[in-house]
């Protein structure tokens, strides 16, 4: 009896052509769902590599060709249920599902699987936890031994000694001979994790990241398969290491906008672990001192159950905050990036011998070169967005693109030889610390000092002996790091950060002010923290001050509602893409008009707001024209599949043929 395969094959971003495609397995050949094959596609019969996803003895009505080759058991039961899920919820293709799943650089055979044996739990130095952390470690702990799904949600203070907590369920889990998966959002953070958790844990730890060489990242992807690994720690992409027998999924700093993939598939890391908590019947752990809006909503509707931190470690104090009003600076005469008050924190602090730490989420030297006559700025020949200039090299960069140009002698729009640099970011806020303290060591942090591999644990480590005086940079510096020593924190600046465009804009302001407050004070010193702005009293800035996230949510939740957004309902973005303006919005409005056909001739048994398509704030990235319009809706089955036939019909229009056309489930707007 004839069988036959339907293999998912790689066609690019037209959904039309998602299909599974069907073959013939030749008699001599041994093929299962799960295997991956080369097979003869299109007119030309070239070889191409497909995945197998079902198998069936009922021949199609059209001509057959066989499968040349194949490679057994690398797509498992769980990764072909999660290819299907992101397809279904992310609007993606097979293949960008699967690419997702299967790093590119994994080997097309691994080692057979290891049978999971309880780990016994070495680290010398016994596991002492808080009466409150205790309380914790009790709720969770009796659900990694039932074969139910659980979610729970930890917010602590920053401080409080998360990690702790998660150290002692994860040795639960592993003598229990189960596996488990620790997701940090920035790389920056791995060192000081994997670190710590290999002191406890030794050879049973794996790291996950962008940042390992292809071999690395097959290394550990193959310890991951074949059990050798039972502990896998890593970034946004590690949720899908291919562990087996999960017992527990912890996300730390589950607020991180960095869980949440900006290019196809579009997941969103959180229901991800959801998803394999429920196939794995694990325990899920977000935690952070700032969750998302929408968690921390679902944990009020007990769909998370709430755990709290209330208290620092060792019930040190929070450090104390002031706020300092710039205006009143520029009135009396300071133009400088420093307040008096900043100053003389970080005066008392060098004399003391104790360590800062600066935040400036703005790289360069100066973020903007401004025309004194005609006032327009220099913006990329590539993008519509301001370049910053850099001293190191003498340029001016694009921080999107990447394109870098000299300094022009006169505007390019007038021609006046008048043109100001305007803004500052962290060069030279590194050189202005430099003329003031001159016998300070500095450590700039930013996307300009870490481009080298292991940048992030050198640095760090050295902070941590004592090497440096004061690190300054981004936000990378700003969550989850441990400094004992660092007693003073400083806000320089983050008002612009309020008024990204993003309807989280204000959600993101709040927690990295928390976050980067929370660095200092973490030893047996109490901390402050000089927060510099423009605006002293806007709420936002305010409350994140107090560290006051219930009233914070409070405010945030009643703007949402009355907007119709998340959580009170769920938004998904169509994003249009182009090489010519002209076509990228005719197509993105023919797309529009095309969607709204289709609703109409739809039952009506899910409502729908949908918007017509605008011009991005930065309408133009990388030579690509952008636009998108947002509509309102429930993510629920019905809707998601009015999507997807949406964006078949549409492929087929001449006008939306000649752009690139995506959808996003609760991206980002506005940007």
């Amino acid at each position: 009896m004839e069988t036959f395969a339907a293999v998912a094959m790689d066609v690019g971003s037209a959904y039309a052509a998602d299909i599974l495609y069907h073959y013939r397995i030749p008699p001599d050949m041994v093929c299962q769902a799960g295997d991956m094959v080369t097979v003869p596609f299109g007119k030309g019969n070239h070889k191409k590599t497909g995945y197998v996803f079902e198998i069936t003895d009922q021949k199609p009505d059209f001509r057959i060709k066989d499968i040349l080759e194949v490679c057994p058991d690398v797509l498992n039961p769980e990764q072909r249920q999660l290819v299907l899920w992101l397809r279904e919820n992310t609007f993606c293709t097979y293949y960008d599902a699967i690419k997702a799943i299967l790093p590119s650089a994994v080997v097309r055979k691994t080692k057979a699987r290891k049978k999971q044996a309880p780990l016994v739990v070495p680290a010398a130095v016994p596991l002492s936890l808080t009466q409150e952390q205790q309380q914790v470690y009790d709720t969770v702990a009796p659900y990694l031994e039932t074969e139910t799904p659980k979610a729970f949600l930890l917010k602590g203070v920053t401080g409080s000694g998360k990690t702790s907590v998660f150290e002692a369920l994860i040795a639960r889990t592993l003598q229990l001979g189960k596996n488990a998966l620790l997701l940090l959002p920035e790389i920056g953070l791995t060192p000081q994790m994997i670190q710590r958790f290999q002191n406890r844990f030794g050879d049973v730890v794996a790291l996950m990241h962008s940042r390992l060489s292809d071999s690395e990242r097959r290394l550990a992807y193959e310890r991951a398969k074949n059990g050798s690994a039972r502990l896998v720690i890593g970034t946004r992409s590690a949720v899908f290491a291919p562990l087996a027998d999960i017992g527990l999924i912890i996300m730390d700093e589950e607020g991180e906008r960095s869980y949440k993939s900006d290019a196809s598939p579009r997941y969103d890391t959180i229901q991800v672990a959801r998803q394999r908590c429920r196939w794995h019947h694990a325990v899920l752990l977000p935690a952070s001192a700032t969750p998302t809006i929408e968690t921390y909503y679902y944990a009020q509707k007990n769909i998370y159950q709430l755990l709290e931190l209330r208290h620092r470690y060792q019930n040190m104090p929070l450090p104390a905050v002031e706020t300092v009003d710039m205006r009143i600076e520029r009135e009396e005469g300071n133009g400088s990036a420093f307040s008096r008050t900043l100053h003389e924190a970080i005066a008392e602090n060098l004399a003391n011998g104790e360590q800062s730490i600066l935040l400036l989420n703005r790289r360069g030297y100066h973020t903007m070169i401004n025309c004194a006559v005609c006032n327009k700025t220099i913006q990329c020949q590539h993008c519509s967005v301001p370049m910053t200039w850099h001293t190191t090299d003498q340029l001016l960069h694009c921080h999107y693109c990447g394109y870098t140009q000299p300094m022009p002698e006169a505007c390019p729009v007038c021609g006046a030889k008048k043109l100001r640099k305007m803004g500052f970011g962290t060069q030279r806020l590194e050189e202005e610390l430099s003329a003031r303290f001159p016998s300070a060591r500095l450590l700039r942090m930013d996307a300009d000092t870490t481009a080298g591999k292991n940048a992030y644990e050198k640095n760090f480590e050295a902070f941590r002996q004592g090497k440096y005086d004061i690190m300054l940079g981004t936000q990378m510096i700003g969550k989850g790091l441990d400094f004992p020593n660092v007693t003073l924190v400083g806000v320089l600046s983050v008002d612009g950060a309020l008024f990204s465009g993003d309807f989280r804009s204000y959600e993101r302001t709040f927690s990295l002010i928390t976050q980067v407050v929370g660095r200092g004070g973490r030893g047996i010193k109490s901390g402050r923290a000089v927060l510099q702005t423009f605006m002293p009293e806007h709420y936002v800035l305010r409350l994140a001050a107090r560290q006051d996230y219930e009233t914070f949510f409070r405010e945030e939740t009643a703007v949402r509602k009355s907007l119709l957004l998340p959580p009170f309902c769920d938004i998904c973005v169509i994003g249009f893409t182009g090489d010519s303006q002209a076509d990228t919005a005719l197509g993105a409005q023919k797309f529009f008009e095309c969607m709204q056909q289709i609703y109409a001739q739809t039952e009506k048994n899910f409502p729908v707001r949908i918007s017509p398509p605008v011009s991005c704030l930065y309408g133009k990235i990388n030579n690509k024209y952008r636009y998108h319009m947002m509509i309102r809706c429930k993510n629920i089955a019905a809707f998601r599949n009015f999507i997807r036939h949406t964006l078949e019909q549409a492929a087929r229009i001449k006008e939306v043929a000649k752009i690139h056309v995506y959808a996003d489930m609760n991206g980002s707007i506005g940007i």
